[in-house]
């Protein structure tokens, strides 16, 4: 039977162990819905981003998955707490989709298609509602969200879409407010009196969530568990001969 956009593989079957980078030319007409998604590493994908991404890093996380063309990794996604402070709360959500990556060379549908073979996974393990954040200041509004049937909620709140400076170096608002107890300029300065304090407010990112609709209680620390001891032990991730990649 022909499997449609969204359906995943069996996580009771392993995925053989990854082919070299050949064979992956060969295979660069293979259908999306050939394409497999597996459970990895944050080792893999930390690797993986770290050569494809443009931020060059992977944040930590609890979930990651690959996706597969022909058994060679093609991108990855990191599923984490949300990463602003009461994010959680005020949206009702249990965790965002902190980090997709591909490399350039994906057919059409090939990010929705990943995108919904995690969440369809996630959903076994008992999570109900995912977040994920579309950054203006990058160029991105949503738009692989949206194919992914996730809902525009609006701008992000609370402070965290500022660049603060002190004495001329870039700090993040989580950083300034975990070291200095606040992330404002007024409290900073006074803080820092003998420091140069500027805050450059940024566009806000927009806030897109997804339900899963999950219609019985299951342990996500337990399901996880029983998921993790299943992950095939690949071999390191070779690096691709393609250049350049992209993020939805």
């Amino acid at each position: 039977m022909q499997q449609t956009l969204f359906e995943t593989q069996d996580i009771e079957n392993p995925k053989p162990q990854a082919v070299n980078v050949q064979r992956l030319v060969m295979c660069d007409n293979t259908p999306v819905r050939d394409f497999t998604v597996d459970m990895i590493l944050y080792k893999q994908c930390k690797q993986f981003c770290e050569e494809w991404h443009y931020s060059k890093t992977c944040p930590a996380g609890k979930y990651y998955f690959g996706l597969y063309r022909c058994n060679e990794l093609i991108g990855v996604i990191c599923y984490g707490e949300p990463a602003m402070r009461n994010q959680k709360k005020c949206y009702g959500a249990d965790i965002e989709l902190r980090r997709l990556c591909c490399i350039d060379d994906t057919p059409k549908n090939t990010e929705s298609f990943f995108i919904g073979n995690t969440l369809r996974k996630l959903k076994k393990i008992g999570i109900k509602k995912v977040l994920s954040l579309a950054d203006p200041n990058f160029g991105h509004s949503g738009t692989i969200y949206k194919a992914s049937n996730f809902v525009l909620l609006g701008e992000e709140q609370g402070g965290g879409s500022r660049d603060i400076f002190i004495d001329g170096v870039k700090i993040h608002s989580r950083t300034a407010f975990a070291k200095y107890g606040a992330s404002g300029q007024k409290k900073l300065s006074e803080l820092l009196p003998n420091s140069k304090v500027e805050v450059r407010n940024k566009i806000r990112k927009l806030v897109y969530a997804y339900e899963l609709n999950t219609e019985r209680s299951v342990s996500p620390t337990r399901k996880m568990t029983e998921m993790l001891s299943k992950i095939n032990k690949r071999q390191p991730i070779k690096q691709l001969t393609l250049l350049g990649g992209h993020i939805g």
